[in-house]
């Protein structure tokens, strides 16, 4: 019986070991996608914002176990949105300003889904859109284990 259970703890060992970590979208309750976190995997955000009602998109990669905040790209200036020098590199492009160069890291992000926002994220080519599978308010976390 202590050989079993020595050789069932030492596969699990080796199974967190070996195993590829992975980026979790979901609720505390519910799960949306798992996928393997990748190095330099992209992460998109696209949401309406909710005072300028224009698009705003975020684009992250997965950075040694962090997401980092490459670039935001919107389409109206104000409340909220970055715009100082210290933030990265600002310039326009057509209908958007980007802010390039960011380079913001986080261990993990929570987002909540809103009224009108159209909260939408894109991971390893598929798109959740969260807004149309949870009610207003729901946090959402994204997360790498």
């Amino acid at each position: 019986m202590k050989k079993i259970l020595l050789a069932a703890v030492v596969l699990i060992i080796l199974f967190f070991v070996t195993s590829t970590p992975k980026i979790f979208i979901g609720t505390q309750n519910e799960t949306v996608a798992v996928v393997n976190a990748e190095e330099n995997l992209p992460l998109t955000i696209s949401f309406i914002h909710s005072v300028q009602k224009t698009p705003v998109i975020e684009e992250l990669e997965y950075r040694n176990g962090e997401f980092v905040l490459i670039r935001t790209k919107y389409k109206s200036q104000g409340v909220g949105l970055p715009f100082d020098a210290a933030d990265g590199k600002f310039y326009r492009d057509g209908d958007w300003f980007i802010m390039d160069d960011m380079n913001r890291q986080f261990k993990s992000l929570e987002l909540r889904t809103g009224k009108g926002t159209q909260l939408t994220i894109k991971l390893n080519g598929k798109t959740y859109e969260l807004y149309k599978k949870f009610p207003i308010g729901t946090k959402i976390f994204i997360r790498s284990f």
